[in-house]
């Protein structure tokens, strides 16, 4: 028997009845303590497609595999361990194709600083394709456990799915989440192609080109490394550009793969925690054993979740970290064109936002278990009793999304980050100056 909201108990009832395939483990062993076992009824609202972490992200991730990223197949079934990661598949091809492709233009960025000279600037493309490159090759890493790491996440969210827990309708939050993100992306983007064809027809003015083919020159001037080190061809372009679209939406896109990791823990936490708070007057042993139970499972969750995204996390943090320091050095400098002006602005400001509410997200992780022991230390001594004590000392640490162990993600980070641009910014203005003049090409060095 077990509680059912405040100060009532009542006898378990019916489980639901569902044609999903479970893991092979019981729904209820995250329930047993010390031999006994607890059961609760499941929750009747309970809609696994709206739930359950897993089919909520399938919603964005079957998606994002038409850029490369994520190579997984049949990403959309119910049962996680149907997940399947083959090595001779479209979305594997696809993450190939923006692999090579990413290591061509870095490659190619790379011969021509080391043929003309390295400064502030010119040194941002190399590192932003070989970052993006990099972040591929994690996410295709990433896609050869997701199934495991799937599997495991499911056992220790099966203990929400019942009452008294209720849903959380976690597919709305990782859609709106998703939706968001992506579409302030794709008018990034949009924008960006628009700035870029502007420059493109007034240097054509300035320098009088005898325009014959205008893709040529927009290919030639837009993958200027490239084109000085391969002769031209439209398929050639074709491919620099699907590969720069894939490299630009995996940045975006991995910002926004850590907010839905860690908005799908923190909103069990805040179950848990709501749960806890309605219980403050709760004198019952089995009652906080099974409390302790719960949040020892999601700390254990968030334990696993830094082995397998932890790299994934030190890369996008030192990519972001990296660009907001040289966009600060871009915004003392002057913009030839109002368009060049407005781009600027809309693309710094999309990316100190989509930065902060990473870091937002991800520390709310932190924010919600040390919350746990804060409501712990509300009850009063009458009620407490050993299993009481055992999650009061297993929440007074709290637990956090951590990169590889290097740093965790707290609110204290924003003070953090904000020290360390300004330290880097100091570096890199020192550096633009000491090599101003140096690695500009020729003008006006088209030829049709």
């Amino acid at each position: 028997m077990i509680e059912v909201g405040f100060g009532f108990r009542m006898v378990p009832g019916p489980v639901r009845s569902s044609n999903t395939t479970r893991p092979t483990r019981s729904r209820w062993h995250w329930l047993r303590k010390r031999g006994n076992v607890t059961f609760v009824r499941p929750a009747a609202e309970i809609d696994d497609r709206k739930e359950r972490f897993y089919l909520a992200i399938a919603s964005v991730l079957r998606w994002a595999r038409l850029f490369g990223v994520f190579p997984l197949s049949n990403i959309t079934a119910t049962d996680p361990g149907a997940f399947r990661f083959h090595y001779f598949s479209p979305y594997i091809v696809l993450s190939a194709l923006s692999i090579v492709g990413g290591l061509f233009i870095m490659a190619a960025a790379l011969v021509r600083l080391n043929r003309v000279g390295i400064n502030a600037m010119n040194i941002a493309e190399p590192i932003f394709f070989g970052m993006c490159t990099l972040l591929q090759l994690l996410f295709v890493r990433l896609a050869q456990a997701w199934r495991g790491f799937m599997v495991y996440w499911a056992e220790r969210e099966e203990m929400f799915f019942a009452r008294p827990y209720g849903a959380i309708n976690l597919r709305r939050k990782v859609i709106g989440l998703a939706v968001c993100i992506l579409t302030s992306a794709l008018v990034e983007h949009v924008v960006y192609v628009i700035n870029q064809a502007y420059n493109v027809y007034q240097e054509s003015l300035t320098c009088q080109y005898n325009v014959t083919n205008p893709l040529k020159l927009y290919g030639t001037l837009t993958f200027g490394s490239v084109y000085q080190s391969v002769p031209y061809h439209h398929l050639l372009t074709m491919y620099l550009l699907y590969t720069t679209i894939s490299l630009t939406f995996i940045w975006t896109f991995t910002d926004l793969f850590i907010m839905l990791v860690a908005t799908g823990i923190a909103c069990r936490f805040g179950q848990l925690n709501k749960r806890i708070d309605s219980n403050l007057q709760n004198g019952s042993e089995a009652f906080w054993g099974e409390m302790r139970t719960h949040f020892v499972g999601l700390i254990e969750l968030v334990e696993r979740t830094n082995r397998i995204v932890g790299p994934l996390l030190i890369a996008s943090c030192a990519n972001d970290m990296y660009f907001l320091c040289l966009q600060t050095l871009n915004a003392l400098e002057d913009k030839p064109y109002d368009i060049n002006d407005w781009y600027f602005r809309y693309s710094f400001t999309f990316l100190i936002l989509r930065t902060s509410v990473k870091l937002w997200f991800a520390a709310d992780v932190d924010e919600n278990s040390v919350r746990t022991h804060k409501l712990v230390q509300k009850i009063r001594s009458e009620h407490y009793n050993d299993e009481l004590e055992i999650l009061r000392i297993c929440s007074s640490g709290g637990v956090s999304i951590s990169g590889m162990g290097f740093f965790t993600i707290t609110r204290r980070i924003f003070l953090t980050m904000a020290g360390s641009i300004l330290t880097y910014e100091l570096v890199l203005m020192r550096f633009h100056r000491s090599s101003k003049g140096v690695g500009e090409d020729l003008p006006c060095g088209y030829i049709d």
